[in-house]
């Protein structure tokens, strides 16, 4: 027994430690740039809607969102590209299914749910690249539910209270990330927050008992956690984002589709955006010609190769 808490405590202050390495103060890049607050809650929300929609899990969509904010923080937004976000969104959540999904949709039909413009293959796989380098390749950061999961094991419920809490949880945690204020808050402040606000919804134990338990395993800085739980309690009130099943909604025809040339104008985008004038055509050419197999095989529609800008 003691043995068993030995590790436990080890694999805690291992996430402690880990949480730190991919956290950033994303509050200077997304809260003080309101246009770019703005694009990110909708290229959020778009995420929770195809997550849905594929019946990903709960992981997928936090994954994107951490790709996606880690990735906004070293990006110089342009309002006059408002496609920089979304296919910023579209390329996060492809990265995030491949890493936790077992059936990945092909790229095209991933973008459902009433897209505002719609990406060739090519243009998310360069894309993808430019992303993985920017996170430095992490794609298996510590999130909220890597607390949840240790945490919710550790205060021993039964297995249907488990299931429910654990459901509960992950709702809650899924309805807060359109809002870019929780972006501040390290993982286990966020995993804390929720599970304390879960506790009195759920009624089959008294929630105290356990709250106690809860703090007593984390030792954690209590004046921010009461934050995160009066930035829940506020974003609960406003109506935040509410998570549902949508029906499939085809994939749109977008009359501003970003094509190759977008990505290889250094006039386009911004350094880290620059980067895809870098990667070999003939690294590529096996997985294209792959994606247009299959693509033909599915019968896709044709989109349309539009340019947005021109490139110098």
């Amino acid at each position: 027994m003691e043995q068993d808490l030995f590790w436990d405590d080890e694999e805690l202050q291992s996430l402690f430690y880990q949480e730190k390495e991919t956290f950033f103060e994303s509050n200077n890049i997304v809260e003080i740039e309101f246009p770019l607050s703005l694009a990110r809650k909708k290229a959020v929300e778009w995420i929770l809607k195809v997550n849905a929609h594929y019946g990903f899990s709960a992981l997928t969509a936090i994954l994107a969102v951490n790709y996606l904010d880690r990735f906004l923080s070293g990006l110089h937004f342009q309002k006059d590209k408002p496609w920089m976000i979304q296919l910023a969104a579209v390329t996060c959540l492809s990265l995030a299914a491949k890493v936790e999904e077992t059936h990945v949709p092909l790229l095209l039909d991933l973008q459902v749910e009433n897209t505002s413009y719609v990406f060739e293959s090519k243009t998310i796989q360069r894309m993808e690249l430019l992303v993985l380098s920017a996170l430095k390749w992490r794609m298996n950061p510590v999130t909220p539910l890597s607390f949840l999961d240790h945490l919710i094991r550790r205060l021993g419920f039964k297995s249907y209270i488990h299931l429910e809490f654990l459901r509960k949880c992950e709702n809650l945690l899924l309805s807060i990330m359109p809002d870019s204020r929780f972006a501040r808050y390290l993982p286990s402040v966020v995993a804390t927050a929720t599970m304390l606000r879960v506790i009195h919804q759920v009624e089959h134990f008294t929630a105290i008992d356990y709250e106690n338990q809860l703090l007593g395993i984390l030792k954690i800085n209590m004046e921010q956690v009461n934050d995160c739980c009066e930035l829940i309690s506020e974003t609960s009130k406003t109506g935040s984002f509410i998570l549902e099943k949508y029906r499939f909604c085809e994939v749109p025809r977008s009359p501003n589709g970003v094509m190759e040339a977008l990505l290889l104008s250094s006039d386009s985008l911004n350094d880290s955006w620059g980067m895809a004038s870098c990667i070999s055509s003939s690294a590529r050419q096996p997985l294209l010609k792959k994606r247009r197999v299959q693509e033909q095989q599915m019968k896709l529609p044709s989109l349309p190769r539009v340019f947005v800008g021109s490139p110098h």
